[in-house]
């Protein structure tokens, strides 16, 4: 059975407003999140007493948007504030709130050449780097709703808060680096091949934490590697994995293979290992069978 503290809370009601407004002056880019939500349990009572109550969070962004032909350069500033008002006071208070000043500059460069005996392939060499500077607020006098841990990905690399929620933003002076090198056919730009690699390195060591976590004060992210290959015709084979350098082991890696003839058929078979976690296959597929009928299907199965 879960523990009930671990089950989680319930969203209701909940507004979200989310702004994009690019082309302002000068090439200026305007954004801005923002939610209002209440977060209720089934177990706010005795014995276990979890906070409940209402949470508001915004985030206005100003970013400048440089590009130039094999080159770009985007800077950006954003303010976060995150207020709550709580049914139960956490250190004798029930409206904490945290805010930050968040700043980023993102950067890329873009190398091309032809190759191949009719000069049919295209070959691209794109570094990455991104540096972030978010200063340190404390914040163990906040809720944890509905924040948690991202999984490090290529994807998580590249943001500027390493948590999912808004619960807990993330001190950060650092800078994430990678680079990627795909293979495409030059006449059609289909892509045969996209290969990357990147890490985060740590010019301070994080600070903020969620209860339970262990902060990583190695100086450096993991290595994340991740490959893509359109094998042949309607086959195609995906592999990542998150290397640890500092015990020179993989804590996170994942295979799968795709079939998809059609837009409307496909079948996939993928292994999964989060080390300490999971060890997983898998299949599935999705089928015709009719003209207005589709099968679906799909069966993980843990090897542990």
């Amino acid at each position: 059975a879960i523990d009930p503290t671990l089950r989680p809370y319930t969203i209701l009601p909940q507004l979200a407003v989310s702004a994009y407004l690019p082309d302002r002056p000068f090439g200026l880019t305007f954004g801005l999140d923002f939610e209002i939500a209440n977060f209720t349990h089934n177990f706010d009572r005795a014995p276990y007493n979890l906070t409940t109550g209402w949470r508001l969070d915004a985030a206005p962004e100003i970013r400048m948007p440089l590009r130039g032909r094999g080159i770009y350069i985007e800077p950006a500033a954003s303010f976060r504030y995150t207020g709550y008002n709580l049914s139960e006071p956490i250190d004798g208070d029930d409206s904490p709130s945290r805010s930050a000043p968040v700043f980023s500059v993102d950067s890329g460069l873009i190398f091309e050449r032809l190759w191949g005996s009719k000069q049919q392939r295209l070959q691209t060499l794109e570094p990455r780097l991104m540096y972030v500077y978010v200063p340190y607020r404390e914040q163990d006098h906040l809720p944890t709703f509905d924040t948690g841990i991202a999984d490090l990905n290529l994807v998580q690399l590249f943001r500027t808060n390493r948590y999912v929620g808004a619960d807990r933003l993330a001190d950060a002076n650092q800078v994430s680096v990678g680079i990627t090198s795909r293979l495409l056919d030059a006449e059609t730009g289909t892509e045969w091949l996209s290969a990357t690699i990147g890490q985060a390195y740590y010019f301070e060591t994080p600070r903020v934490s969620l209860p339970g976590e262990e902060i990583d004060e190695t100086g450096s992210s993991d290595i994340i590697a991740e490959l893509d290959l359109r094998a042949y015709g309607a086959w195609n084979i995906g592999m990542g994995v998150q290397w640890d350098p500092s015990l020179t082991r993989s804590e996170k890696g994942d295979v799968h293979v795709q079939y998809r003839p059609a837009e409307d058929r496909v079948a996939n078979v993928g292994y999964r290992f989060r080390r300490g976690n999971i060890e997983q296959v898998e299949g599935s597929i999705a089928w015709p069978v009719g003209d207005k009928w589709s099968a679906y299907g799909r069966m993980v199965y843990s090897l542990e």
